[in-house]
This record gives C-alpha cells, structure tokens and sequence, in this order.
C-alpha cells in the first residue's frame, strides 16, 4: 500500500511540473506576443529567425551607410553648385574686360573681382565634412589646396584615389572625390593658376591672351557641371537604393513574424486549455494526497 501510494504520489507531482510549465510557456507566449521563446519550441523556425534577424542587421547597416552618404552628397552637389557659378562669374568678369573700352580702373576692379572668385573657389574646394576633406581623395585629412603667403592656391594636395562606401551587397558609392580632375583635368594649367594669369592679362589689356583665359575657365566649368552631375546620379541611385532597402526591410520583418509571432486567438486558447489542465492536475493530487480516519486505523 504505501509503495503504490509514494508511485502515485510522484506521478500526481510530475503531472502537476509538467502541466505548470506548459501553463507559464502559454502565459509567455500570450504576454509576450511571441511564439518562439526559445529554440528548443521549433528549431526550424528558430534557424529561420536566425537568418532574418541577420538579414535586418545588414539592411540597417547599410541604411544608416546610405543616411551618412547621402548627407555627403548633399555637401558635395551643394559645393559643386557654388564651383558652378562662381566660374561662370568669372567668365562673365573676364567677358566685361575683352576690348579697349574697359578704362584702367575697370580692369584693376575686375581684377581684384577674380581674386575674390579665387579666394571663393580655393574654401568650395578645401571644405571639409565632418572631418573629411571630401575633394582630397583618400587622403582626407589633408587639406585640398593650401594658400600660398602672396594669397594664391597652391599645388593640389590630395590624391587620385578615392573612398567609395558600400550601400548594398552590391552597390557602392563615391564620398571623396580627386578634386583635381575638377580644378585641372588633363589641361596643363588648373584653374587657380588661369584666373591668376586672367589677373594679369586684363591689367595688360591683351585680349588674346583673356580670350585664352577665358576659354580654359569653360573647360573648368564643363568639368564642375560633368562632376555635379555625376554626383546627381548617385543621389537618385541612393534614393532608389533606399526604397529597396525599406521593401526589403519589410519583407524580412513579415518572414520573421511569420516564424516568430504568436496567432493571438490560438495562443489564449492554448493558454485556457494548460490552465485547465493545471488545476486538473492540482485536484487530482489534492484526491490522492487525502487522509481520511480508516487511512489510520489500517
């Protein structure tokens, strides 16, 4: 008697562990809205989770890549516009100074209009964006041109090389750019040193040689405006680039509540049934625990 007594005393015990773990693993999954709460529940889905979970890693990674070049290219095309107009200012100072009308005192005052230009192009081309001298190539912290003591541009300090970011598995983009195939090209003069020769030649009043002058300043600008719209471009591909990194986003979040995400209406259900059982469990224990008077007069 007492040995089946002790049996079934173990066993009403174990039903009662097994039915109160099953009770708070129902109670979990309904307080927390999750199915899987740990890989032992579906080892599969717990794989897949996995994989999704890694997956939405990289698509925030490359989202805030995307964010921080796009903040780059902003600085750049803006720059680049100044680039623009601050050369096509020259070239219309240059224009109002071709002839013998201009008197002496127009040309020095265009003169000393290209060196504002100069001045003005010398700090578009050194900006510096968080640190990085965007148009020094890969050696961004150096400044792009430094300024001679008489006030003129020095040599281009940079290099030809540049720093793309990776803004999917695939794509990367430019954030630092040679700022010399701007500033010079293939030409054998940059425009620093074309608008100081400009300087010159007004003052001298040689219009053949302002006409040159002119016509290098062209050339700079076709190659400011080739850059800026380069740069365009790899803004709209970013900004494409982002909408198909949110789609993907949400599709791998879809795929991860799929595997992971509790059906509420089943999880309650399941839920009611593990308490029920619960108390079963409890009732039948209390049934077997009792001891009436007859248990001791045995």
């Amino acid at each position: 008697m007492r040995i089946s007594f002790q049996t079934g005393f173990r066993h009403a015990l174990a039903d009662i562990q097994r039915t109160s773990e099953e009770l708070a693993r129902r109670q979990r999954e309904v307080s927390s809205g999750l199915r899987l709460q740990s890989p032992s529940d579906d080892p599969t889905a717990a794989n897949g989770a996995v994989t999704e979970h890694a997956a939405l890693g990289a698509l925030d990674r490359y989202a805030r890549a995307s964010d921080s070049v796009g903040s780059r290219l902003t600085v750049v095309d803006t720059v680049l516009g100044d680039v623009v107009e601050k050369l096509t200012q020259a070239q219309s100072v240059a224009t109002g100074a071709l002839g013998s009308t201009p008197t002496t005192a127009q040309r020095e005052a265009a003169a000393r209009e290209l060196a504002g230009l100069r001045d003005a192009l010398l700090g578009d081309f050194n900006t510096n964006f968080r640190g990085v001298y965007v148009f020094s190539g890969t050696a961004s912290t150096t400044p792009t041109f430094l300024r001679n003591p008489d006030g003129t541009a020095g040599t281009y300090q940079g290099n030809t090389s540049t720093i793309a970011v990776d803004i999917d598995r695939t794509s990367s983009v430019q954030v630092t750019f040679d700022g010399s195939t701007v500033t010079q090209g293939t030409e054998p003069r940059d425009v620093f040193t074309v608008i100081e020769q400009l300087r010159a030649d007004i003052l001298a009043a040689d219009t053949p040689a302002i006409e040159a002058g002119i016509a290098d300043l062209k050339k700079a600008f076709d190659r400011a405006v080739k850059a800026q719209t380069q740069v365009g471009t790899d803004q709209k591909a970013l900004e494409d680039q982002r909408l198909r990194l949110s789609d993907e986003k949400l599709g791998a979040k879809a795929r991860l509540s799929k595997l992971e995400d509790a059906d509420m209406a089943e999880a309650i259900s399941s839920m009611a049934r593990a308490e029920a059982g619960y108390k079963a469990a409890l009732g039948a224990t209390a049934t077997i625990t009792r001891v009436s008077l007859m248990d001791f007069l045995r």
